[in-house]
Protein backbone atom coordinates (compact mmCIF):
# COMPACT_ATOMS: atom_id res chain seq x y z
CA UNK A 1 0.00 0.00 0.00
CA UNK A 2 1.41 3.58 -0.66
CA UNK A 3 1.38 5.80 2.10
CA UNK A 4 2.39 9.44 2.06
CA UNK A 5 5.39 10.91 4.70
CA UNK A 6 2.59 12.14 7.07
CA UNK A 7 0.21 9.06 7.28
CA UNK A 8 3.50 7.38 7.69
CA UNK A 9 4.38 9.39 10.64
CA UNK A 10 0.94 9.40 12.03
CA UNK A 11 0.65 5.72 12.54
CA UNK A 12 4.12 5.47 13.55
CA UNK A 13 3.16 7.83 16.20
CA UNK A 14 -0.44 5.77 17.36
CA UNK A 15 1.40 2.54 17.86
CA UNK A 16 -0.09 1.55 13.83
CA UNK A 17 3.63 0.99 12.66
CA UNK A 18 6.31 -0.84 14.30
CA UNK A 19 9.45 1.08 14.31
CA UNK A 20 11.26 -1.67 11.23
CA UNK A 21 8.32 -0.86 9.03
CA UNK A 22 8.21 2.89 9.99
CA UNK A 23 12.28 2.97 8.95
CA UNK A 24 11.45 0.72 5.62
CA UNK A 25 8.46 3.08 4.51
CA UNK A 26 10.85 6.10 5.25
CA UNK A 27 13.35 4.77 3.19
CA UNK A 28 10.85 3.81 0.49
CA UNK A 29 10.30 7.54 0.00
CA UNK A 30 14.31 8.53 -0.12
CA UNK A 31 14.74 10.08 3.63
CA UNK A 32 17.40 8.29 5.78
CA UNK A 33 16.41 6.24 8.30
CA UNK A 34 18.52 5.70 11.57
CA UNK A 35 19.83 2.27 11.88
CA UNK A 36 18.18 1.43 15.74
CA UNK A 37 19.35 -1.80 17.67
CA UNK A 38 16.13 -4.70 17.77
CA UNK A 39 14.47 -5.07 20.56
CA UNK A 40 15.34 -7.85 22.26
CA UNK A 41 12.45 -9.39 22.35
CA UNK A 42 13.72 -12.50 24.49
CA UNK A 43 10.48 -14.26 25.81
CA UNK A 44 10.89 -16.99 27.98
CA UNK A 45 8.38 -19.38 27.60
CA UNK A 46 6.64 -21.51 31.12
CA UNK A 47 3.37 -23.13 31.21
CA UNK A 48 0.33 -21.90 29.76
CA UNK A 49 -1.21 -21.32 33.31
CA UNK A 50 0.93 -19.24 34.47
CA UNK A 51 0.36 -15.27 33.90
CA UNK A 52 2.03 -13.43 30.92
CA UNK A 53 4.33 -10.42 32.33
CA UNK A 54 5.23 -7.75 29.45
CA UNK A 55 8.01 -6.01 31.62
CA UNK A 56 11.92 -4.47 30.97
CA UNK A 57 15.12 -6.34 29.98
CA UNK A 58 16.86 -7.25 33.15
CA UNK A 59 13.51 -7.69 35.31
CA UNK A 60 12.90 -11.10 33.89
CA UNK A 61 16.24 -12.70 35.85
CA UNK A 62 14.98 -15.47 38.19
CA UNK A 63 16.42 -13.04 41.16
CA UNK A 64 13.28 -11.00 40.97
CA UNK A 65 11.12 -13.87 41.00
CA UNK A 66 12.49 -16.45 43.43
CA UNK A 67 9.38 -16.47 45.75
CA UNK A 68 6.70 -17.25 42.92
CA UNK A 69 9.34 -20.17 41.86
CA UNK A 70 9.59 -21.28 44.75
CA UNK A 71 5.92 -21.50 45.57
CA UNK A 72 4.65 -22.77 41.66
CA UNK A 73 8.24 -24.29 40.51
CA UNK A 74 7.94 -22.48 37.55
CA UNK A 75 8.54 -18.93 36.43
CA UNK A 76 5.83 -16.93 34.73
CA UNK A 77 6.09 -16.05 30.93
CA UNK A 78 7.83 -13.18 30.13
CA UNK A 79 7.98 -10.78 27.04
CA UNK A 80 10.17 -7.77 27.26
CA UNK A 81 9.24 -3.79 25.88
CA UNK A 82 12.36 -1.17 24.85
CA UNK A 83 10.02 1.42 26.48
CA UNK A 84 6.44 2.41 27.19
CA UNK A 85 5.11 3.82 23.82
CA UNK A 86 6.43 0.53 22.50
CA UNK A 87 4.34 -1.46 24.77
CA UNK A 88 1.13 0.43 24.64
CA UNK A 89 1.48 -0.02 20.87
CA UNK A 90 1.19 -3.81 21.44
CA UNK A 91 -1.13 -4.03 23.32
CA UNK A 92 -3.49 -1.39 21.74
CA UNK A 93 -2.96 -3.74 19.23
CA UNK A 94 -4.13 -6.67 20.69
CA UNK A 95 -1.23 -8.07 22.22
CA UNK A 96 -2.87 -9.72 26.19
CA UNK A 97 -0.40 -9.50 29.37
CA UNK A 98 -1.88 -10.40 32.70
CA UNK A 99 0.95 -7.96 34.56
CA UNK A 100 3.25 -4.99 33.30
CA UNK A 101 5.41 -3.10 34.51
CA UNK A 102 5.14 0.84 33.44
CA UNK A 103 6.58 3.74 35.00
CA UNK A 104 4.22 5.76 37.04
CA UNK A 105 4.06 9.13 34.66
CA UNK A 106 2.32 6.47 31.90
CA UNK A 107 -0.12 4.65 34.91
CA UNK A 108 -3.11 7.49 34.16
CA UNK A 109 -2.84 7.58 30.18
CA UNK A 110 -3.00 3.54 30.47
CA UNK A 111 -5.95 3.80 32.45
CA UNK A 112 -7.72 6.69 30.75
CA UNK A 113 -7.22 4.04 27.89
CA UNK A 114 -9.08 1.33 29.62
CA UNK A 115 -5.91 -0.93 29.64
CA UNK A 116 -5.76 -1.12 33.15
CA UNK A 117 -7.95 -2.97 36.10
CA UNK A 118 -7.69 -2.22 39.56
CA UNK A 119 -5.37 -3.82 42.19
CA UNK A 120 -6.60 -5.01 45.34
CA UNK A 121 -2.86 -4.61 47.41
CA UNK A 122 -4.63 -7.13 50.48
CA UNK A 123 -3.55 -9.73 48.22
CA UNK A 124 -0.07 -8.59 48.39
CA UNK A 125 2.24 -9.88 51.46
CA UNK A 126 4.89 -7.38 51.13
CA UNK A 127 2.32 -4.18 50.78
CA UNK A 128 2.59 -3.34 54.33
CA UNK A 129 6.88 -3.02 53.84
CA UNK A 130 6.57 -0.64 50.54
CA UNK A 131 8.02 2.78 51.52
CA UNK A 132 5.26 4.97 52.49
CA UNK A 133 5.80 8.42 49.93
CA UNK A 134 6.24 5.66 46.77
CA UNK A 135 2.41 4.67 47.55
CA UNK A 136 1.58 8.21 47.45
CA UNK A 137 2.58 8.93 44.41
CA UNK A 138 -0.45 11.38 42.41
CA UNK A 139 -2.24 9.89 39.84
CA UNK A 140 -2.43 6.21 40.95
CA UNK A 141 -5.13 6.10 43.03
CA UNK A 142 -8.34 6.87 40.71
CA UNK A 143 -12.12 7.01 42.56
CA UNK A 144 -10.41 4.76 45.80
CA UNK A 145 -8.98 2.12 43.73
CA UNK A 146 -5.37 1.72 43.09
CA UNK A 147 -3.80 0.92 39.36
CA UNK A 148 0.44 1.00 40.27
CA UNK A 149 2.05 -1.20 42.61
CA UNK A 150 5.37 0.41 43.20
CA UNK A 151 8.02 -1.84 42.81
CA UNK A 152 11.74 0.59 42.37
CA UNK A 153 13.28 3.99 41.19
CA UNK A 154 16.13 5.48 40.06
CA UNK A 155 17.32 7.97 37.28
CA UNK A 156 18.36 8.52 33.70
CA UNK A 157 21.25 10.60 33.53
CA UNK A 158 24.99 10.30 31.71
CA UNK A 159 27.37 7.65 32.13
CA UNK A 160 30.81 8.13 30.82
CA UNK A 161 34.18 6.79 30.74
CA UNK A 162 36.16 9.16 32.25
CA UNK A 163 39.51 8.25 30.96
CA UNK A 164 38.03 8.87 27.46
CA UNK A 165 36.85 12.69 27.81
CA UNK A 166 37.96 15.93 28.51
CA UNK A 167 38.99 15.85 32.22
CA UNK A 168 36.87 18.87 32.41
CA UNK A 169 33.64 17.29 32.59
CA UNK A 170 34.47 15.36 35.89
CA UNK A 171 34.45 19.00 37.27
CA UNK A 172 31.52 20.43 34.90
CA UNK A 173 28.72 17.21 34.97
CA UNK A 174 26.30 18.07 31.71
CA UNK A 175 23.83 16.61 29.94
CA UNK A 176 25.81 18.77 27.40
CA UNK A 177 28.59 15.72 26.90
CA UNK A 178 26.05 14.36 24.52
CA UNK A 179 26.20 17.07 22.18
CA UNK A 180 29.75 17.29 21.99
CA UNK A 181 31.33 17.28 18.68
CA UNK A 182 34.64 15.93 19.65
CA UNK A 183 32.73 12.63 20.52
CA UNK A 184 31.21 12.22 17.01
CA UNK A 185 30.12 8.76 16.56
CA UNK A 186 30.92 7.63 20.10
CA UNK A 187 27.72 9.26 21.59
CA UNK A 188 24.19 7.14 22.24
CA UNK A 189 20.84 8.65 23.67
CA UNK A 190 17.69 6.50 24.80
CA UNK A 191 15.57 5.74 21.91
CA UNK A 192 12.58 7.15 23.60
CA UNK A 193 9.94 10.06 24.24
CA UNK A 194 11.10 10.04 28.14
CA UNK A 195 14.46 9.46 28.15
CA UNK A 196 15.03 10.87 24.69
CA UNK A 197 13.61 13.71 23.75
CA UNK A 198 12.65 14.76 27.47
CA UNK A 199 16.49 14.80 28.05
CA UNK A 200 16.92 17.29 25.61
CA UNK A 201 14.26 19.12 26.49
CA UNK A 202 16.17 19.40 30.34
CA UNK A 203 19.20 19.90 28.39
CA UNK A 204 17.77 23.01 26.02
CA UNK A 205 16.60 24.79 29.62
CA UNK A 206 12.30 23.91 29.23
CA UNK A 207 11.10 25.56 32.02
CA UNK A 208 8.76 22.18 32.51
CA UNK A 209 9.81 19.62 29.55
CA UNK A 210 6.59 17.50 30.36
CA UNK A 211 4.54 20.30 29.29
CA UNK A 212 6.61 22.70 27.11
CA UNK A 213 5.51 25.42 25.01
CA UNK A 214 6.07 25.92 21.22
CA UNK A 215 8.86 27.16 21.41
CA UNK A 216 10.02 24.89 23.55
CA UNK A 217 9.09 22.21 21.13
CA UNK A 218 10.90 23.74 18.59
CA UNK A 219 14.47 24.13 21.11
CA UNK A 220 14.31 20.46 21.60
CA UNK A 221 13.51 19.53 18.03
CA UNK A 222 17.00 21.51 16.83
CA UNK A 223 18.80 19.78 19.43
CA UNK A 224 17.84 16.28 18.57
CA UNK A 225 18.74 17.47 14.77
CA UNK A 226 22.32 18.39 15.75
CA UNK A 227 22.65 15.05 18.52
CA UNK A 228 21.45 12.95 15.48
CA UNK A 229 24.80 12.92 13.72
CA UNK A 230 26.60 12.58 16.39
CA UNK A 231 24.72 9.82 17.83
CA UNK A 232 26.21 5.75 17.25
CA UNK A 233 22.96 4.76 17.39
CA UNK A 234 19.83 5.17 19.83
CA UNK A 235 19.21 2.69 22.20
CA UNK A 236 16.81 0.27 23.72
CA UNK A 237 18.84 -2.47 25.36
CA UNK A 238 21.12 -1.61 28.55
CA UNK A 239 23.22 -4.65 27.41
CA UNK A 240 23.98 -2.39 24.21
CA UNK A 241 25.69 0.35 26.10
CA UNK A 242 27.19 -1.43 28.22
CA UNK A 243 29.44 -3.57 25.85
CA UNK A 244 30.23 -0.26 24.01
CA UNK A 245 30.95 1.75 26.63
CA UNK A 246 32.93 -1.40 27.64
CA UNK A 247 34.73 -1.61 23.94
CA UNK A 248 35.49 2.13 24.23
CA UNK A 249 33.40 2.44 21.58
CA UNK A 250 31.11 5.01 23.35
CA UNK A 251 32.62 7.56 25.65
CA UNK A 252 29.10 8.81 26.90
CA UNK A 253 25.70 8.24 26.60
CA UNK A 254 22.26 8.52 28.95
CA UNK A 255 21.93 5.62 30.99
CA UNK A 256 19.91 3.88 34.18
CA UNK A 257 21.50 2.98 37.22
CA UNK A 258 21.51 -0.09 35.78
CA UNK A 259 24.07 -0.34 33.39
CA UNK A 260 26.56 1.73 35.22
CA UNK A 261 25.86 -0.87 38.58
CA UNK A 262 27.03 -3.39 36.20
CA UNK A 263 30.60 -1.78 34.96
CA UNK A 264 31.46 -0.84 37.82
CA UNK A 265 30.67 -4.30 39.54
CA UNK A 266 33.31 -5.81 36.35
CA UNK A 267 35.74 -3.24 37.40
CA UNK A 268 35.01 -1.26 34.51
CA UNK A 269 36.27 3.09 35.21
CA UNK A 270 33.00 4.78 34.47
CA UNK A 271 31.23 7.58 36.78
CA UNK A 272 27.70 8.47 36.72
CA UNK A 273 26.71 11.65 36.34
CA UNK A 274 24.31 14.41 38.76
CA UNK A 275 24.73 17.08 35.67
CA UNK A 276 24.22 20.51 36.66
CA UNK A 277 20.66 20.86 34.73
CA UNK A 278 19.34 18.18 36.73
CA UNK A 279 18.91 14.21 36.22
CA UNK A 280 15.86 12.82 35.69
CA UNK A 281 13.88 10.54 38.32
CA UNK A 282 11.44 8.16 38.19
CA UNK A 283 9.53 5.57 39.59
CA UNK A 284 8.88 2.31 37.96
CA UNK A 285 6.17 -0.70 39.57
CA UNK A 286 3.02 -3.06 38.44
CA UNK A 287 -0.21 -2.94 37.01
CA UNK A 288 -3.03 -5.36 36.54
CA UNK A 289 -4.28 -5.53 32.98
CA UNK A 290 -7.68 -5.16 31.76
CA UNK A 291 -7.51 -8.07 29.64
CA UNK A 292 -5.80 -10.08 32.57
CA UNK A 293 -6.67 -13.73 32.44
CA UNK A 294 -9.12 -14.38 35.42
CA UNK A 295 -8.00 -17.82 35.79
CA UNK A 296 -4.56 -16.86 36.71
CA UNK A 297 -5.32 -13.65 38.85
CA UNK A 298 -3.93 -15.38 42.05
CA UNK A 299 -0.48 -16.11 40.17
CA UNK A 300 -0.40 -12.77 38.91
CA UNK A 301 -0.91 -11.15 41.96
CA UNK A 302 2.08 -13.75 43.81
CA UNK A 303 4.27 -12.33 40.54
CA UNK A 304 3.75 -9.00 41.89
CA UNK A 305 4.11 -9.74 45.40
CA UNK A 306 7.74 -11.62 44.93
CA UNK A 307 8.84 -8.68 42.94
CA UNK A 308 8.48 -6.82 46.08
CA UNK A 309 10.32 -9.16 48.21
CA UNK A 310 13.22 -8.31 50.51
CA UNK A 311 15.41 -10.42 49.09
CA UNK A 312 14.53 -9.16 45.61
CA UNK A 313 15.24 -5.89 46.61
CA UNK A 314 18.36 -6.69 47.86
CA UNK A 315 19.22 -8.44 44.34
CA UNK A 316 18.00 -5.08 42.89
CA UNK A 317 19.97 -2.69 45.08
CA UNK A 318 23.52 -4.71 44.40
CA UNK A 319 23.05 -5.92 41.09
CA UNK A 320 21.51 -3.53 39.46
CA UNK A 321 22.09 -0.35 41.26
CA UNK A 322 17.88 0.73 41.23
CA UNK A 323 16.24 1.58 44.91
CA UNK A 324 13.68 -0.77 46.01
CA UNK A 325 10.04 -0.31 47.03
CA UNK A 326 10.38 -2.47 49.94
CA UNK A 327 12.15 -0.54 52.90
CA UNK A 328 12.94 -4.07 54.72
CA UNK A 329 15.57 -4.54 51.31
CA UNK A 330 17.83 -1.59 52.70
CA UNK A 331 18.02 -3.77 55.79
CA UNK A 332 20.18 -6.24 53.94
CA UNK A 333 22.97 -3.97 52.34
CA UNK A 334 25.53 -1.41 53.67
CA UNK A 335 25.72 2.33 53.82
CA UNK A 336 28.95 1.41 51.65
CA UNK A 337 26.69 -0.58 49.23
CA UNK A 338 24.31 2.29 48.85
CA UNK A 339 27.11 5.47 48.62
CA UNK A 340 28.68 3.21 45.80
CA UNK A 341 25.67 2.79 44.19
CA UNK A 342 24.59 6.70 44.41
CA UNK A 343 21.57 5.50 46.49
CA UNK A 344 20.13 6.39 49.73
CA UNK A 345 18.06 4.94 52.66
CA UNK A 346 15.65 8.10 52.24
CA UNK A 347 14.37 7.10 48.34
CA UNK A 348 12.88 10.64 48.89
CA UNK A 349 16.34 11.94 48.96
CA UNK A 350 16.81 10.97 45.68
CA UNK A 351 14.29 11.30 43.47
CA UNK A 352 13.50 14.85 44.96
CA UNK A 353 17.42 15.65 43.48
CA UNK A 354 16.10 15.16 40.08
CA UNK A 355 13.17 15.77 37.54
CA UNK A 356 10.70 13.54 38.36
CA UNK A 357 8.81 11.77 35.61
CA UNK A 358 5.15 13.07 34.97
CA UNK A 359 2.49 13.05 32.45
CA UNK A 360 3.89 14.40 29.10
CA UNK A 361 1.62 16.96 27.29
CA UNK A 362 0.89 16.29 23.77
CA UNK A 363 2.66 13.45 23.61
CA UNK A 364 1.49 12.35 19.96
CA UNK A 365 2.97 15.41 18.94
CA UNK A 366 6.15 15.09 20.48
CA UNK A 367 6.84 11.55 19.27
CA UNK A 368 5.43 12.61 15.58
CA UNK A 369 8.91 14.83 16.25
CA UNK A 370 10.81 12.59 17.47
CA UNK A 371 10.43 9.96 14.61
CA UNK A 372 11.10 12.83 12.05
CA UNK A 373 14.03 13.72 13.84
CA UNK A 374 15.48 9.91 13.78
CA UNK A 375 14.44 9.60 9.96
CA UNK A 376 16.46 12.93 9.15
CA UNK A 377 13.86 15.03 8.34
Amino acid sequence: MDYKKDDIIEMRATGQMSRRQFNAYMASLGAVAVTIPLMPGAAHAAADDHPNVFTWEGWDVVEHHQQYLDKYGELPNFAIFGDEEEAFAKIKAGAQYDVTHPCSYKVEIWRDAGILQPIDTSRLSHWDDVIPSLKEIPGMVHEGQRYFVPADWGQTSVMYRPDLVDPSYLENETWGILWDERYSGRLSMSDSLIDGVMVAAIYGGAANPFDMTDAEVEKTRELLREQLPLLRYYWTSPTDIENSMAAGELVATSAWNDAFTSLKNQGYDVKYMQPKEGAMTWVCGFCLMSAADPEKLEKSYDVIDAFLSPDSGQFEILEEGYGHANQKAFDLVTDDDLAQRGLSRDADAVLNSGIFQVPIKNEAVLQAMFEEVKAGL
